[in-house]
């Protein structure tokens, strides 16, 4: 696992965080965090998915400065998760980023943070990394890891790159 802090330029960061943290940004309403049935919510807007045809966002231009700044070879998704602040930190489901039964696997993924919260990203046996802006965690798409909502700012924001 590898992580960087300021990662994109001030110029592209800066813009991708005015969009998408504005009040005018589209979110959508998903009924689980990690997998059906988990009792826990979250917002997301997808941006780019390879098995539903590619681009499913307008906003897919955004991200052509940090594609190529991950030197992307192969893109299969990027997706941003909003989950707004919670009483208590809320962890989410152990899980992997890759199916190894999917034709379009992949084998990197790559989580940019757009806010400063004190949620973080747990990686079992590997520790943790928290949520700072325009920092990105870069690991293996195999690793185990879970999401934990923060509950000092209103929401925590994500940028989920799946790719080779």
């Amino acid at each position: 696992m590898k992580v960087v802090d300021d990662f994109l330029s001030y110029e592209v960061f800066s813009r991708l965080e005015h969009e998408i943290c504005g009040d005018t940004f589209p979110w959508y309403f998903n009924d689980h965090m990690t997998r059906r049935g988990d009792d826990k919510y979250q917002f997301v807007h997808n941006i780019f998915n390879v098995r539903y045809g590619g681009v499913m966002s307008g906003m897919f231009g955004l991200f052509e400065p940090v594609i190529r700044e991950l030197g992307v070879k192969e893109l299969d998704r990027i997706k941003i998760n909003l989950n707004p602040r919670t009483f208590f930190h809320r962890k989410g489901h152990w899980h992997i980023d890759n199916n190894p039964n999917d034709p379009h696997q992949h084998t990197k993924t790559a989580i940019l943070y757009l806010n400063t919260t004190n949620g973080w990203t747990e990686f079992k046996n590997h520790g943790k990394v928290k949520n700072k802006m325009n920092r990105i965690a870069l690991f293996d798409s195999q690793l185990i890891h879970r999401k934990v909502t923060c509950t000092d700012e209103q929401r925590r924001i994500i940028v989920n790159i799946n790719y080779q």
